[in-house]
């Protein structure tokens, strides 16, 4: 099955994940890039703030058109109980043009209708989805999640 797994990261945590996925589907991956700096308290404040306002962020047109897939992986850091600007921009481009999805999302807190709202963006609802807290995933529990998530998107 062509895959492609798409995926914004802040600080690190989200590409690392996408990079396991990845390699499990033998799939491409497209890094969604943020036009605006996102570093420092300043870059992390403003982040936040803008996911709460449920801004979308202005980010570079991609290499990859979804559409030439028959699965994407979407994956995202929650900023402040919502998904990140960066992804959300890149759900609400796409919407609508997405053949399969599936979703996964690592994060410091909860996932709370995290899931339901990119569904919602992309017009879509998840094959299926992956949630890896921070301490999870720091500590190397998540690989299970991992192996089971990419199990499902291979049935």
């Amino acid at each position: 099955m062509r895959t492609l797994v798409v995926f914004y990261s802040r600080k690190g945590h989200t590409a690392e994940l996408a990079e396991q996925i990845a390699k499990e589907l033998g799939a491409e991956t497209e890094v969604i890039i943020d036009k605006k700096k996102r570093g420092g308290l300043f870059g992390w404040l403003s982040a936040g703030k803008e996911s709460m306002k449920d801004i979308s962020a202005n980010i570079d047109e991609t290499k990859r058109d979804p559409a030439g897939y028959e699965l994407v992986v979407v994956g995202t850091p929650i900023w402040a109980g919502r998904i990140s600007t960066p992804a959300r921009a890149y759900l609400r481009r796409y919407a609508g043009k997405f053949p399969d999805v599936a979703f996964f999302i690592s994060c410091a807190g909860d996932n709370k209708g995290m899931f339901e709202d990119m569904a919602s963006l992309a017009g879509k609802a998840p094959k299926a989805t992956l949630f890896v807290p921070n301490k999870e995933q720091k500590s190397g529990r998540h690989v299970a999640k991992v192996n089971e998530f990419v199990e499902k998107l291979r049935a």
